[in-house]
């Protein structure tokens, strides 16, 4: 199990989930990504930014996508938030809601990382943006 200390403060735990599961998520990401022009090459001055602004076709399909969203809720079957079992439910708490975009984005990190032999300078780099 994967323990994250989030900028809030709250704990967040993810238990990876099953090849199919994160395969499926894996697809609906690039789907939204197909047609985009895409572009993962970085130079040695990119930062996060200009690496998301020259993707930002591919960003906001992925951000916006339906299918994104649920394939990524179905990854969080065995995800802890603040020691409670995670459901959409736990966000309804207004306090919470600031935690329910970094929960969903270090899910889907952590559930397509395994995926890349390649270092994951990209990912580690998004991913520490939510953590504290």
């Amino acid at each position: 199990m994967l323990k994250f200390l989030l900028k809030s403060g709250k704990k967040l735990e993810i238990d990876i989930a099953p090849i199919e599961t994160g395969l499926a998520l894996y697809r609906a990401i690039l789907i939204e990504c197909k047609g985009a022009g895409l572009d993962l090459t970085v130079a040695e001055d990119d930062t996060i930014l200009s690496l998301l602004l020259k993707n930002k076709e591919a960003c906001l399909n992925v951000l916006s996508s339906e299918n994104v969203l649920e394939a990524i809720k179905d990854c969080c079957a065995k995800v802890v938030y603040d020691k409670q079992r995670f459901t959409m439910d736990v966000f309804n708490k207004i306090e919470n809601r600031k935690d329910f975009f970094p929960t969903m984005m270090l899910v889907a990190i952590e559930n397509i990382r395994p995926f890349f032999e390649e270092p994951h300078i990209i990912l580690d780099n998004i991913q520490s943006q939510f953590l504290n």
